[in-house]
């Protein structure tokens, strides 16, 4: 009776109290990191990368050293010699056991995606885990369900041990404990390796590496933004819109361009918001959903690049034509870490790389290092532009692919943004990466020799120069008309350089005779 009492107990320990012990050490580590942040932000400290590194890792070590002390403790004082320690000691590591078998088969089964109902399963069915596993699940750091459960149960089981190693006699129980022990070791490194392939088949990006194509419409370009990022005219306005406003759209890298030009063209009541103005009228949606809009008539305008292939048979499929207006220059270019030794690349020499028929820097004369490729969203201009201008027929390899947690166990999948390590390549368009998002660690690599500088974008030397383009809808409306010409005026081409982006120089003189008439 005091034998099936003892067991009894013991599972007690394995399957709820330690579970409570982790809860109530990780409440505690919380806590202290909270304090950390908080006493940082008093003293005006911003934690970099490798401050908030030694934060997580030391929360983590702090947390397995709390366990280890409390299963000391539960050895010491907690236990009676004259029991089993062995099988008391084989049953707190059958949890472990567990969660690392479904683990195992969960990721095995979504082919190491973070997507499917496995892992609510495995939260439903480890209901003592449930207040920790909830917060991995919000956090996105769905490791957090196997790590966590199975490092705790393990540590605190290793102090038991070691207090309770003098009363641990060889029999049934300590062969048992050992074959348990054997097996999660086992499965650890299986869980390891499948860590290591998830990694291979979705990059994992850090903020401090990213390349992306983002940035906050109303803190950066709005008159009364707080970075104040708009381009101011030169001049008086030719005309303003009160009433009919053109509806304007497009790509993420033309947006500081279309944005400074509406804003001056365009008067407001003070009573409109400038959420309802991006309602209404002023909006991004990047290369793929501008087209779309368009076509769906639900923008006037829109600023991108080259159409795609499907975009322009989504045009043709919905009968409607296009206009397309060329209105800047613009160079398509390729970018590295700032310490990579390679600076320049023939035009052969990209097709082989983004179609995987080079695969080390060394065979380019970099270092000895294989190549990290990093491409843009399908139907993206910038994608579009390298299939286009730079592939021609040459098939690429696929793109990387990251998940992101989204809340509440929801998880997208999308194209990864570019992250600048030693080895990376990407690319995207100049202005971007140097006036938009300017970046010291990167630099812009030469085709044949030639450097992307705006000269060379000017005189069409440097081989990926490309042009902007304003597209609306056959016949558009006398309001859109105008602005398109407008863009084309001296004004126009003077606000565009004034921008960033290289006017069309070789034009302007006719342009400025038909805008005159």
């Amino acid at each position: 009776m005091k034998n099936n009492k003892w067991i009894f107990t013991s599972f007690v320990l394995a399957f709820i109290a330690i579970p409570i012990m982790t809860h109530l050490v990780a409440l505690v580590v919380l806590m202290l990191l909270g304090l950390t942040e908080f006493i940082c932000d008093s003293l005006n400290y911003t934690l970099g990368t490798l401050g908030q590194n030694l934060q997580l890792y030391g929360g983590l070590s702090l947390g397995a050293l709390a366990m280890f002390i409390e299963g000391a403790v539960w050895g010491k004082r907690c236990t009676r010699p004259e029991l089993n320690s062995s099988l008391r000691y084989c049953l707190m590591l059958l949890p472990a056991l567990l969660v690392l078998i479904a683990w195992i088969m969960i990721v095995q089964n979504a082919q190491f995606s973070f997507r499917g109902e496995g892992y609510a399963n495995l939260l439903f069915w480890a209901l003592p885990w449930w207040g920790l596993n909830i917060g991995f699940i919000i956090s996105g750091w769905y490791w957090g369900m196997l790590i966590i459960p199975v490092g705790s149960q393990v540590i605190f089981t290793l102090g038991y041990y070691i207090s309770q190693r003098k009363n641990i006699f060889p029999g049934d129980a300590q062969y048992g404990r050992n074959i348990i022990t054997l097996v999660i070791f086992i499965l650890a490194l299986i869980a390891t390796w499948q860590a290591k392939l998830r990694a291979d088949k979705y990059a994992y990006e850090t903020k401090e590496r990213s390349v992306t194509e983002t940035f906050n419409i109303y803190a950066d370009y709005h008159p009364n933004s707080v970075n104040k990022k708009l381009t101011p005219l030169r001049g008086n306005v030719p005309f303003q819109y009160k009433v009919e406003h053109p509806r304007l759209d497009g790509a993420t890298a033309l947006y500081p361009l279309y944005a400074s030009a509406f804003y001056a063209l365009n008067e407001f009541p003070e009573t409109n918001t400038r959420e309802n103005i991006n309602h209404c009228c002023l909006k991004v949606s990047r290369t793929p959903e501008a087209y779309n809009r368009l076509i769906e008539n639900k923008a006037d305008l829109i600023f991108v690049a080259m159409p795609s292939k499907k975009q322009q048979q989504n045009a043709e499929a919905a009968s409607v034509k296009l206009n397309y207006t060329p209105f800047a220059k613009e160079a398509f270019v390729f970018i590295v870490n700032a310490d990579n030794p390679v600076n320049s690349l023939t035009e052969n020499q990209v097709r082989d790389i983004f179609s995987g028929k080079i695969t080390r820097w060394k065979d380019v004369g970099g270092n000895n290092e294989d190549i990290q490729i990093w491409q843009r969203p399908e139907d993206s201009g910038s994608q579009t532009v390298m299939l286009g201008k730079v592939m021609k027929n040459t098939p690429m390899l696929p793109a990387k692919e990251t998940e992101m947690a989204t809340g509440m166990g929801g998880v997208i999948r999308r194209v990864a943004d570019y992250q600048n390590t030693s080895s990376a390549i990407g690319y995207t368009f100049r202005y971007y990466a140097t006036v938009m998002n300017a970046d010291k660690n990167i630099k812009l690599l030469a085709i044949n020799g030639v450097s992307p500088t705006i000269d060379n974008i000017r005189n069409d030397t440097y081989p990926y120069t490309i042009n902007g383009y304003m597209v609306t809808r056959e016949n558009p409306t006398a309001e859109t008309q105008q602005f398109v010409d407008w863009f084309l005026s001296p004004q126009g081409q003077q606000l565009v350089q004034d921008v960033g982006y290289v006017p069309l120089y070789s034009i302007m003189n006719t342009v400025k005779k038909n805008f005159e008439k």
